[in-house]
């Protein structure tokens, strides 16, 4: 499944910075909390996040920059072989990366993941789909046409791009953890379009609680440092 990603100038064709350079991943929110289902603490790392995993109990719960709200969903662990990983730290091109969390979605074509770095004062969703990388940089939600009536081959706007659809369907969040930018969560089913727009590849996401939209380019691996595991 094609996502949108960026540039490793941090730039894409028009010349719009589509994620901002950062010296270090330090935009931790530095907020205590306490898991609502089973108490162990909690703290949200970055101020970005919309979700939360307790590393203890699996459970997931929504946050909205003031307190967690309980969800009642358990987040399985998926493994998919990956060099990423959660709490993973390096580099994005030239800017410093650290891992918050993960996603994993199931659909009729088989699975991919999505990586949460926090940039520093930025954060970006790094796609991983069969060895494929993508950095996906979130665009005008507002501008997200309905999803009904979307068919391959349909010429649609999303934020000012003139966007060739290429694909329609539906996919499963399978797996979640860490601390995420989405309010998704596992077990929900989202609809999504992907497609082009010139050199740009567009993504919308149409899910029970919000519509997101992605613009960028994909990522050669290459270009993406990992350091190594202190645990290991």
């Amino acid at each position: 499944m094609a996502r949108f990603a960026a540039s490793l100038d941090g730039r894409t064709h028009s010349g719009a910075a589509p994620y901002p350079s950062a010296p270090s991943p330090s935009s931790s929110v530095d907020d205590s909390f306490h898991c609502p289902t089973c108490g162990a603490p909690l703290r949200i790392k970055n101020r970005f996040v919309k979700a939360v995993t307790c590393e203890f109990c699996h459970n997931v719960s929504l946050y909205d920059g003031v307190r967690l709200d309980p969800t009642g969903r358990t987040a399985s662990l998926a493994k998919l072989q990956s060099p990423l990983y959660l709490d993973a730290t390096g580099r994005l091109g030239d800017r410093p990366f650290r891992v918050t969390g993960r996603l994993v979605y199931e659909y009729d074509g088989g699975m991919w993941q999505e990586w949460f770095l926090d940039l520093g004062e930025g954060r970006v969703w790094l796609q991983e789909d069969e060895g494929r990388f993508t950095a996906l940089n979130e665009g005008d939600r507002a501008s997200a046409p309905p999803f009904e009536g979307i068919r391959p081959g349909d010429e649609i706007t999303v934020g000012g791009h003139r966007v060739t659809v290429g694909e329609v369907g539906e996919a499963t969040i399978v797996s979640a953890e860490g601390q995420l930018g989405h309010q998704i969560l596992p077990g929900e089913t989202i609809r999504y379009v992907d497609g082009t727009a010139g050199e740009d590849e567009v993504s919308i996401e149409y899910g029970e609680r919000e519509t997101e939209v992605f613009v960028g380019r994909p990522v050669p691996r290459e270009a993406i440092t990992i350091d190594p595991d202190p645990f290991a």
